[in-house]
């Protein structure tokens, strides 16, 4: 699929969805696919669901996975698209809503051996969140665990609290970052204007 091509549809993907703010941009969606494909992925968790467009794109584009999501739950949006993706894909998808800070935790410890091959982190922006949602992830991943960071645009009011976030759990070497991305281009450091920056990483044991 051309790259034009390839915008078109996550575009019909958002429509269909009704995705709107907080939603993973398409360069985004196509980047998690490609990761999730090329690690092979049967087990994926993140936490933000929203509108359900990176569940979708996953459960479609990766048919051997299974996603576990964790989100408040607090929008309409959710049940709505929370049936849609039961509908398109049965026995593939588990929402869990409330507080990430408390279902995250719970979740592991009810699932002690659980370990999934991608994380994926777009939650709340607020710094304690983040770094809660950081911190208690780690419980549920390996060292081979791919986790991708969201939200990595610290001049972005939605953005400052996750970048600190991440940047902190490197530096006190609990996170390994291998990819950094800004607006679906490869870069160094993600600087402004950009709308959307997010990483790749693992994290250390």
């Amino acid at each position: 699929m051309k790259q034009v091509e390839r915008k078109l549809y996550w575009r019909l993907i958002f429509r269909r969805l009704g995705a709107g703010e907080g939603s993973s941009s398409a360069e985004e969606l196509l980047y998690l696919v490609g990761l999730a494909r090329r690690i092979g992925a049967r087990t994926i968790a993140e936490i933000g669901f929203n509108a359900g467009c990176s569940s979708y794109a996953m459960l479609r584009h990766v048919p051997q996975a299974t996603v576990v999501s964790f989100d408040l739950g607090e929008h309409a949006s959710v049940a709505v698209n929370k049936k849609f993706i039961d509908r398109e894909f049965p026995g593939r998808h588990t929402l869990v809503t409330g507080d990430s800070r408390q279902t995250v935790p719970a979740f592991a410890a009810n699932n002690p051996d659980a370990r999934f091959d991608l994380l994926f982190i777009d939650g709340g922006h607020d710094y304690d969140v983040a770094h809660a949602d950081i911190e208690n992830m780690r419980a549920l991943a390996s060292a081979s665990t791919a986790v991708v960071m969201d939200d990595l645009v610290p001049w972005r009011s939605y953005g400052a609290g996750p970048a600190k976030a991440w940047e902190e759990t490197i530096a006190r070497g609990l996170v390994r970052q291998d990819e950094l991305f800004q607006d679906g281009v490869r870069v160094a450091n993600a600087q402004p204007p950009g709308d959307r920056a997010w990483a790749l990483g693992r994290y250390v044991f």
